[in-house]
């Protein structure tokens, strides 16, 4: 749904105003996007619980440490790699990594097993909220 307004009533670039209003009228402020274009990932309604939690903090093989949500789909993702059981952080599931759709940012993890689902990394994601305050 994209919102009209009067543009000439207020103050400003134009151009910019009218992009921001369509960007705030077409997202929901419990939406998750990335962080480096904006692009919408996913949604807290998308949130996947394993073992009854949907946040994770891991450290991989190379000592980084990395705070993530678990999300049962994220449209805007797509997975790049082989998927493979090395390193797993969730016992049995197979994982690849999962790439923004607009930007390539790498966003974290598609994990496929007994369950189908993403482990998509905090930091490399911003809050829809942020944007409509």
């Amino acid at each position: 749904m994209e919102e009209k307004i009067n543009l000439n009533q207020q103050g400003g670039d134009s151009a910019e105003l009218e992009k921001e209003v369509k960007v705030k009228t077409e997202l929901k402020p419990d939406d998750w996007l990335c962080i480096a274009c904006n692009k919408k990932i996913t949604s807290d309604e998308e949130r996947f619980e394993y073992n009854n939690q949907s946040e994770f903090q891991f450290v991989n093989p190379s000592g980084f440490y990395f705070d993530i949500i678990t999300f049962e789909f994220a449209d805007c993702c797509f997975e790049v790699g082989e998927p493979t059981l090395e390193n797993t952080w969730f016992k049995g599931h197979k994982w690849s990594f999962a790439i923004c759709s607009r930007c390539s940012n790498h966003l974290g993890w598609k994990y496929t097993g007994n369950y189908s689902f993403y482990g998509l990394i905090k930091a490399r994601l911003i809050k829809g909220v942020a944007l409509f305050n």
